[in-house]
């Protein structure tokens, strides 16, 4: 790390598809039922394990009365099979353990589009006028009154500069990290 008119060191790094998940995941902790995302996964976390149960119930216990022709026993499990794949589907809307790991799958997959367009080394410092961002060729400034919050996980520190964006700084890129929030923080109303 080298030091020049910068207020701290110049942070260079390269992030992964988990360090932005890790973002979209606190976010979205954030919000809680709020988040759009988390509940449109919820909806299909629900739809996902009632489906599957029933698949599963209707191939153990009704395609061999089928294809024997016992037709009425078929049409009572059939019913019995419908109502468990409904139970389970309601569970999981309750639960969200599908959901969760839909949206962290989710999550991945667009931290990896999105580090595709914009290149995964990042270049972090402070100057007298804001925090600056270099991420491939794009260099991009956020004055002082841009920076809205710092939060700080174990692995990340987000610098948010607007409702859905935030810089990305994983604890990994070194010791300085504490020194840019110590600076970041400082300079925050």
């Amino acid at each position: 790390m080298r030091r020049s008119s910068t207020l701290a060191p110049v942070l260079e790094y390269t992030l992964t598809p988990s360090d932005l998940a890790a973002f979209a995941a606190w976010r979205s902790a954030e919000a809680g039922e709020a988040d759009p995302r988390r509940r449109r996964m919820r909806v299909r976390g629900a739809w996902l394990a009632g489906s599957a149960a029933y698949l599963v119930l209707f191939a153990v216990s009704v395609l061999p009365l089928l294809l024997n022709l016992e037709l009425v026993l078929a049409a009572v499990l059939e019913l019995v099979d419908v109502a468990l794949g409904a139970a389970v589907g309601w569970w999981e809307w309750r639960t969200g353990r599908v959901a969760d790991v839909l949206l962290r799958r989710s999550n991945l997959v667009r931290a990896r589009v999105a580090l595709e367009k914009s290149g995964a080394s990042r270049k972090v410092w402070l100057d007298p006028d804001g925090l600056n961002v270099a991420a491939g060729e794009r260099t991009a400034h956020v004055g002082w009154a841009g920076v809205t919050r710092v939060a700080e996980t174990g692995d990340h520190v987000f610098v948010l500069t607007g409702s859905d964006a935030a810089h990305v700084i994983p604890r990994r890129a070194g010791a300085e990290v504490t020194e840019l929030v110590a600076e970041l923080r400082r300079r925050l109303p």
